[in-house]
């Protein structure tokens, strides 16, 4: 994550949401895109916020396409990065469409320190992650014997796995003991998901480590065998062209993310169409007809396929014309209210014992929900990417709320701000320093899908309906089915793509 001071300064103090868009994906001959969205600051977000919108159900005269008489092959509803990336992965099925859909960013990445340390807080200290497994014996989070029982658990000694789905905490203590859950995956899934871990699910929420129990009888039996079938079957060269980091690290561009949601706009050709609201969906006997409120009037539009990928209650709305059982599924997916906070200090208000050679170094830190602090963690932007802040000031991305502290929504701006900069003086701001520099809140009311147990059930049932409801070629996407982290979103992106693609020409041949 990652936010630059400069853009930050006009936008003092700001609660907004971030409303829903829409991409079109037409003939092989073009791609119409619309937003309903006004220019917002250059905030980055590593993981895929929500959006809202009001979605009021109208009908108004027909009129395809986007004013010429044609017929879309696809209407991406959601301009996320989800969407945007679906809109890019659909033009690169078809070379007419866009020949070139690289973002063009290559020259504008800007990689965090691999070595950068990460920090928990515990017992009113910040204390640092292990790194890699040469950490292990030294760092002292965790207690001699915690670390014994971490081990022990992973390599399979340890109680087996009960008879339902369980919960990130339950699977975590059960395998690796209380003190990983309480020091290392509980404030993991508050940085993370924003969530609780006693009612996240395992499975759904970090399947990877899921599976290595599954398919190695331990954790470590799986993680070997994963290895072994790496050998096996590996994977395909890495492309040249792809910039090389030094290790495993994050990344962001010179100007934060949102130069990526920006530059794939670009790179589709322009076609972005702005304050463009979707009122209502309507099922023809072959595609759909997707009614627009926008700045020239109500205009609809046919299409052959739609993929929603705005936030599940959104998608709610949408079908709860078309599919009430998909709609009444769709409105039980739950996204807790979170605000990012972002804050400047002048680097002496920094205590002296969290300096590394003088400086602030480092990823930044988490705080368990048990160590007295709201705040879920703190992100040092200015030590991870050049120019985030001007020299002398320190800058600091904050995160607050989640499903553990939904009461954050009756908090003004001033409040939140004065919650953040009272627990930073706990750990890491001198107590005696003056002020933070406010320069930006954000609240999100319905923020981060929660993968709670039962979560891929619920989407497998919302799929379902949506099928069992005769909506060929409508399909569901986005971060509460793919993902919350940026990467997945990407991934997942490209997996519904092809499913499009895939839906598109069989279409054609019927």
């Amino acid at each position: 994550m990652a936010v630059t001071l400069t853009d930050l300064l006009p936008s003092l103090s700001i609660r907004r949401t971030f409303p829903s868009k829409s991409f079109f994906s037409s003939k092989p001959s073009r791609i119409l895109i619309t937003t309903r969205r006004r220019r917002a600051i250059h905030c980055s977000i590593a993981k895929e916020s929500s959006s809202s919108s009001t979605i009021s159900p109208s009908s108004t005269i027909y009129q395809s396409g986007d004013g010429d008489g044609s017929i879309l092959d696809c209407v991406v509803v959601g301009a996320g990065i989800s969407g945007l990336c679906i809109a890019q992965a659909l033009a690169t099925k078809h070379a007419e469409i866009a020949r070139n859909v690289d973002c063009g960013l290559k020259d504008d990445l800007v990689f965090g320190d691999p070595n950068a340390p990460r920090f928990v807080l515990w017992n009113e200290k910040l204390r640092p992650v292990p790194s890699g497994p040469m950490d292990l014996p030294f760092f002292d989070l965790m207690s001699f014997t915690g670390k014994l029982r971490a081990g022990f658990g992973a390599f399979g000694l340890r109680p087996p796995p009960p008879g339902h789905e369980e919960s990130v905490e339950e699977f975590v203590r059960r395998n690796l003991g209380s003190e990983v859950f309480e020091r290392l995956i509980e404030p993991f899934c508050s940085g993370v998901y924003a969530g609780d871990p006693a009612k996240l699910s395992m499975k759904a929420a970090f399947g990877k480590v899921w599976n290595l129990e599954q398919n190695g009888g331990s954790i470590i039996g799986g993680a070997f065998k994963a290895f072994q079938d790496r050998r096996k079957n590996p994977k395909p060269p890495r492309d040249p062209r792809l910039p090389a980091p030094k290790g495993q690290t994050v990344c962001s561009f010179k100007k934060g993310l949102s130069m990526l949601p920006e530059a794939l706009s670009k790179r589709l050709e322009g076609k972005v169409k702005l304050f463009w609201k979707l009122l209502s969906i309507k099922k023809l006997d072959r595609g759909y007809t997707l009614t627009y409120e926008t700045p020239e009037g109500l205009i609809s539009v046919q299409t052959k396929s739609i993929i929603l990928t705005v936030p599940s209650h959104v998608a709610s709305s949408l079908l709860r014309p078309l599919s009430t059982l998909a709609a009444d599924t769709l409105s039980k997916f739950y996204y807790p209210p979170v605000a990012a906070v972002s804050i400047s200090y002048p680097k002496e208000a920094i205590r002296k014992e969290c300096l590394i050679d003088g400086e602030l170094k480092g990823f930044g830190q988490l705080h368990p929900r048990s160590q007295g602090v709201e705040t879920l963690g703190t992100i040092y932007s200015s030590s991870l990417f050049p120019n985030r802040a001007p020299p002398g000031r320190v800058l600091l991305l904050n995160y607050i709320g989640g499903a553990t502290n939904p009461g954050i929504l009756s908090k003004t701006d001033g409040e939140l701000v004065e919650a953040v900069d009272r627990d930073l003086r706990k750990m890491l701001i001198n107590s005696n320093a003056k002020g933070p520099l406010a320069l930006a809140v954000r609240v999100w009311p319905q923020a981060i899908p929660q993968f709670l147990v039962g979560h891929l059930d619920l989407l497998e049932a919302a799929k379902g309906a949506v099928r069992d409801s005769s909506l060929n070629g409508l399909f569901l996407g986005g971060n509460y089915v793919t993902g919350v982290a940026l990467g997945r979103c990407v991934e997942g992106a490209n997996e519904s793509a092809a499913e499009l693609s895939k839906f598109l020409l069989e279409y054609s041949l019927k």
